[in-house]
């Protein structure tokens, strides 16, 4: 009760003192603002009056022989006269004015009081000298009328002079009332620092007076015991246990707030000791889960593709040297169910690529066409075996994304839509967005219902294989394009309608166009024997893989010389008679070097770049930078047969094609 009085007389004092302010504010302008007014009207009306004068004076010397002359002058005259009037019954209210509101005043406000002769005695002044300026103006008017006009021209002056006389009284007037303001402003900083020492003094003396009363109850029941508290939680440490000291057993004995707070903090660090040795159990098995799958992604990189891709080599070179149907068919089965077997195994190894953080974007501007010609030597004989139209629009556009990163995420949106349309077409397109450029791949398929339309993007999910064909994938498509967009930050997004089809648009950015990009004209690889008699140098370390590739260039009748090692590609070459104009290498090779360095020195020995393919079983070989400055090309094991001989047959033209011109 004590302190809300105090503050109550606190603010009664600041209002009382605010408004004291505010009503002496309010009488000035009162008072200040008519007044001001006035001075314009006057000033304005002289204006006009001597734009009447100098009408009349324009007309003077005509109005006795000129009709429209006289009418001119006397419409002047008349609204000089009326302005004249004006100007009394101007000066003649702000009198009233000083005189009815002094007495409102003279209590509080001294200003006026001591301003107020004063402003009655220039409203007088200017009143004199207004008539006296019109006396001489009517003398004029007098000459005027009765055709005397030069002589009345010696009155201008006098008439000139005094208008100025006015205007000075007016600018007297005005200081007298800069004057009233001064006082009167003031006054009221003198009542606003009277009010603010007083509201300050009461309100320190209300806070010290509070402060002290408080202060020891504060000190003995609060603020100690809050110390307690809080040096325990700052002591507290989840990873040791240790037992309640006395003081904070006191403090859970308490039964206010504090106390509640006391044993609360006790009850969670106990909780947080018993679940950090959960955590920490979970965590140090969810290290070492994660350091053997490491492990076996670096294994299952090369290990698991180096037998699948032997195995596609050793069908394909028995596949050429057999001409019996029956055992034709038998192979062209157990060649299907390894292809299968090797896209299945590349789907997963993305996918756990993509979930251990391997993928790195190497982002770079490039014509969005070289993209569109390799996708489209990819899928364009796949779409015509299946009966479907498959077009690619060209496009001269620059994209700013990495290349391979950005053809995994085509190719997975391509064959997903090649596999789930069954008649119609599929369209690959580029859509101008601003900034930004939108991939879109359209097709007549299935179409996906709207209860799908986020589930497609996850592992193993498929629509309509309920059965599990694995001839059509396990379902790991999408989600690969889910995790390379994120990692690219190229949203994908899909529109779909059940059973008219799904349109898939990847949103990119534009490139630099200050680059250069020749865009190849679109062409597919062409199955021919081209390759016939084509000398190739074959390294590669793993036997099977070197006797399996051995077999099937073999069997296309081309001419091998193999190598297991980098010292062995250099012997094999200085020795042979003939050199090779092909390359194909392993990029992982005992030793200190890899395929890359042994094509390089392999070409500096015979002095051509002849064309090379690198061969890997690496998940991290799109790291490799030195690959994509050498322009080499790139299989990933297992390579299919067929892809590779297509490979080589456009390589070997386009070299050839080279040379000749």
């Amino acid at each position: 009760m004590l302190e809300i009085a105090s503050y109550s007389l606190v603010t009664i004092i600041a209002v009382s003192q605010i408004n004291t302010v505010g009503n002496e504010v309010k009488k000035m302008v009162n008072l200040y603002a008519p007044l001001v007014s006035s001075t314009d009207s006057v000033r304005l009306e002289i204006l006009e009056m001597a734009l009447n004068l100098k009408e009349i004076i324009f007309v003077g010397d005509r109005v006795v022989y000129d009709k429209d002359a006289e009418e001119k002058f006397i419409s002047e005259q008349k609204q000089y006269l009326k302005k004249y009037k004006n100007i009394e019954k101007t000066i003649s209210s702000a009198e009233k004015l000083v005189k009815s509101e002094r007495s409102n005043y003279r209590e509080n406000f001294r200003g006026i009081e001591n301003n107020e002769q004063k402003l009655l005695e220039q409203l007088q002044v200017i009143r004199e000298i207004n008539r006296e300026h019109t006396n001489v103006v009517r003398k004029l008017f007098n000459h005027v009328e009765v055709g005397s006009f030069l002589m009345g021209m010696e009155l201008i002056d006098k008439v000139v002079k005094s208008e100025a006389e006015v205007n000075n009284e007016l600018d007297k007037l005005n200081r007298v009332l800069v004057n009233l303001q001064t006082s009167s402003l003031e006054y009221s900083r003198t009542a606003q620092q009277r009010g603010t020492y007083f509201t300050m003094l009461g309100s320190f003396l209300t806070v010290c007076f509070v402060i002290s009363f408080f202060f020891v109850i504060v000190r003995k029941n609060i603020t100690r015991p809050f110390h307690v508290l809080t040096d325990t939680i700052d002591t507290f440490d989840a990873a040791n246990q240790s037992k309640e000291d006395r003081t904070e057993l006191s403090l859970m004995k308490r039964g206010d707030e504090l106390g509640t707070v006391a044993r609360s903090f006790n009850k969670l660090k106990h909780e947080l000791w018993t679940q950090r040795k959960d955590l920490q159990s979970a965590k140090s098995e969810a290290e070492r889960a994660t350091m053997e799958k490491n492990k076996f992604l670096a294994a299952a990189s090369h290990d698991l593709r180096q037998p699948l891709h032997a195995m596609q080599m050793f069908i394909a070179a028995l596949k050429e040297k057999t001409a019996d149907e029956h055992s034709l068919e038998i192979i062209s089965n157990i060649e299907s169910v390894s292809v299968s077997s090797g896209k299945l195994l590349n789907s997963l190894l993305d996918v756990s690529q993509l979930e251990a953080g391997d993928v790195i974007p190497q982002f770079e501007s490039f014509a969005i066409q070289e993209v569109f010609r390799r996708v489209n030597n990819s899928f364009s004989v796949l779409a015509k075996r299946k009966g479907l139209g498959f077009k690619i629009i060209k496009s001269e556009v620059i994209v700013h994304s990495d290349p391979i990163l950005l053809e995994r995420i085509l190719q997975n949106l391509i064959s997903n839509a090649i596999r789930f349309t069954k008649f119609g077409r599929v369209l690959v397109c580029c859509r101008d967005r601003g900034n930004n450029v939108e991939i879109q791949v359209w097709d007549t398929g299935v179409g996906i219902p709207e209860e799908y339309s986020k589930l497609i993007y996850n592992e193993f999910q498929q629509l309509d294989n309920n059965e599990r064909d694995r001839s059509r994938g396990l379902g790991l498509g999408l989600a690969i394009v889910r995790g390379l967009s994120e990692r690219l930050d190229h949203p994908v997004n899909h529109i779909s309608k059940v059973g008219s089809g799904t349109r898939f648009s990847v949103s990119l950015r534009k490139g630099s166009n200050n680059i250069r990009s020749d865009i190849l004209e679109e062409q597919s690889y062409e199955y021919s024997n081209d390759l016939v008699g084509l000398r190739v140098l074959l390294i590669e370390d793993d036997l099977s893989v070197l006797n399996a590739t051995t077999q099937l260039l073999l069997s296309w009748k081309i001419e091998v010389e193999s190598a297991a090692t980098f010292d062995e590609a250099i012997e094999v070459t200085v020795k042979s008679v003939n050199k090779p104009e092909f390359i194909i290498a392993d990029l992982r090779l005992p030793g200190n070097f890899d395929g890359i360095e042994a094509i390089t020195r392999v070409q500096l020995l015979i002095g051509e770049a002849i064309p090379s393919v690198v061969i890997t079983g690496d998940l991290a070989h799109d790291q490799n930078p030195t690959i994509s400055e050498l322009g080499y090309r790139v299989l990933n094991k297992p390579v299919r047969p067929a892809k590779l001989r297509s490979l080589m047959t456009h390589l070997i033209n386009q070299y050839r094609r080279d040379a000749s011109s």
